[in-house]
């Protein structure tokens, strides 16, 4: 062997080894191992990168050796660097082809079918690259190999198939953990795993959903874990088989020229459309861009999705009073009235209702223009098409009865309009009409009253204000007060005390008895909160439970 090869060989290992040892002290200090990560590494680069350029066309930094056991971003660099006694220009493509490559990949194969660094330093597969570019010409030497190892794709399977078994179909109390079903939803995505079929994967995302929906802290993550394995499955193994990236910083991609109908793998395009679909739950925007890439791809059935929808619903209503239309694969709906006036708004909200009734999702956009620009007193609502629609509606009582039957068919517990970019603005679907009828009419206080029973605390805050619009509009008495506890309950987790709210209470002992009456039906964290929001500091607290006798 030429002695260059031996000298480069042994710094390369040197290099190798010293971050093995490390990285097995980090692994082995990790006390809970998932039964699905068959190793934390599979990744190796190693190679030659040239130095920077210097201040002047003419300068440039001397190169360096390195290696790398991690896959970095494409805007990070997590290499290891070392200076090499090894002039890089005296190592030929051929002396690195023949010598160097042949040597290095044998000695790195037996590293990684052994358990010299333990069992859970390498995963069943390894990626290993090779890349020596010159210094003084433009010759490149490159070389890239995936290692499997069969013993530990095999375990790996079965592991998985075990999981299925004994945690996703197991009947409750059983539930699989949150690491877990991270390294679970991405070997659903792995063709080395399971087949890229949505017959075979659906069923096994709907599963947990289903099993974990009552525990929402634990829903919600798996619906972030699910749908970046997804995005990561869609960005990174399926779009670029068939489209090229405009620029590595952006998310844009282009089409290249030559692909055709017949090279697009119909089981993974039909698992794309699903993605697409089960991520737009979470993220619209980018349902829609994976749907414009299906077109693209020539999915008839992403371009009936973007055309008319899923094909369930009434697409398109037209008549003197309004030109509707709505689909609910976009969850968009596009309203436009013929005539300002009661019966334009009375057609529109029949026909929410109606596609509402045929599935149309409560979670929707609506565009909407009108010369009208009407709003609920409340500051902290978003000031959408789909606010001043039905702020508009709300000048017409005889609409409703109208609008409190579409209240009643949109709430849903845990669902948001998508009328604004998630964030503090969002609301529970529902919120403009019956919010609104609860301030327009006191008929509709059982509506507001089941509304702020099934509002997420937790989430939602843009309806904090309303118990002060409410009072105001209001005032107290014996009708108002049991609601305006209710409100209170519903109010996010981040609402203030209420100014003056309070003092009115106290200057009257019959609402002093009938607060104090509904408080001792309350469990102790719900008393503290409303209390909290009526009163604010502990004095004023005091006070009130003094002659309330609580």
């Amino acid at each position: 062997m030429h002695p260059h090869i031996e000298q480069l060989l042994h710094e390369t290992w040197t290099q190798l080894h010293q971050l093995y040892s490390k990285e097995q002290r980090r692994i082995d200090e990790i006390n809970h191992h998932s039964p699905l990560q068959a190793g934390f590494r599979d990744y190796v680069h190693v190679g030659y990168q040239m130095g920077r350029a210097g201040m002047n066309a003419s300068s440039r930094q001397a190169g360096k050796c390195f290696v790398e056991i991690e896959e970095p971003f494409s805007w990070s660099n997590t290499a290891y660097t070392w200076e090499s006694e090894v002039e890089r220009e005296s190592l030929t493509s051929s002396l690195l082809e023949q010598e160097f490559m042949p040597t290095f990949r044998e000695q790195l194969h037996e590293l990684f079918l052994s358990d010299q660094y333990g069992k859970r330093m390498f995963d069943y597969r390894l990626e290993f690259k090779l890349a020596f570019a010159s210094e003084q010409t433009d010759e490149r030497y490159v070389y890239g190999e995936t290692f499997i190892n069969p013993v530990k794709l095999t375990s790996l399977q079965q592991a998985l198939q075990s999981f299925i078994e004994q945690k996703i179909y197991a009947e409750p109390p059983v539930l699989p953990n949150e690491r877990d079903l991270h390294f679970f939803a991405n070997l659903l995505l792995n063709k080395d795993m399971v087949p890229t079929d949505v017959q075979t994967l659906a069923p096994l995302f709907e599963q947990v959903d289903q099993k974990l929906f009552e525990f929402r802290t634990q829903y919600e993550r798996w619906q972030s874990t699910s749908s970046m394995a997804l995005k990561f499955w869609a960005n990174d193994v399926f779009l670029p088989q068939y489209f090229d990236s405009e620029h590595e910083y952006t998310t844009e991609r282009t089409l290249r020229q030559e692909v055709t109908a017949e090279e697009v793998d119909p089981h993974e395009l039909d698992m794309f459309l699903y993605a697409a679909m089960r991520i737009g739950k979470q993220d619209a925007e980018q349902r829609k861009i994976y749907l414009h890439y299906a077109v693209q791809l020539h999915s008839q059935q992403a371009a009936l999705y973007v055309k008319q929808g899923s094909g369930n619903i009434e697409h398109e209503r037209k008549n003197e009073y309004i030109t509707a239309k709505a689909n609910d694969v976009l969850q968009q709906m596009s309203i436009t009235l013929e005539s300002e006036e009661e019966a334009s708004y009375r057609e529109a909200l029949t026909y929410i209702c109606d596609v509402l009734e045929q599935g149309f999702p409560r979670e929707y956009k609506l565009k909407f223009s009108s010369k009208q620009k009407n709003a609920l007193p409340l500051k902290r609502l978003a000031k959408s098409p789909l606010h001043r629609f039905f702020a508009n509606a709300m000048q017409y009582p005889n609409l409703y009865p109208l609008l409190a039957t579409y209240g009643e068919k949109v709430m849903q517990e845990f669902a948001w309009y998508q009328d604004v970019e998630p964030g503090e603005k969002s609301v529970m679907p529902g919120t403009y009409a019956i919010l609104g009828l609860g301030l327009y009419s006191r008929d509709y206080f059982p509506l507001l009253r089941r509304y702020m029973q099934l509002v997420d605390t937790e989430h939602q805050s843009a309806h904090n204000s309303y118990a002060a619009a409410f009072v105001e509009t209001h005032g107290l008495d014996e009708q108002t007060l049991p609601v305006l506890l209710y409100i209170l309950l519903g109010s996010g987790q981040s609402a203030k005390t209420v100014k003056g709210l309070g003092d009115q209470i106290m200057q009257q002992q019959e609402w002093i008895q009938l607060v104090a009456e509904q408080l001792r039906a309350l469990e102790d964290h719900e008393r503290e909160w409303v209390l909290y929001l009526l009163f604010g500091n502990a004095s004023k607290q005091k006070a009130f439970l003094k002659q309330g006798g609580l």
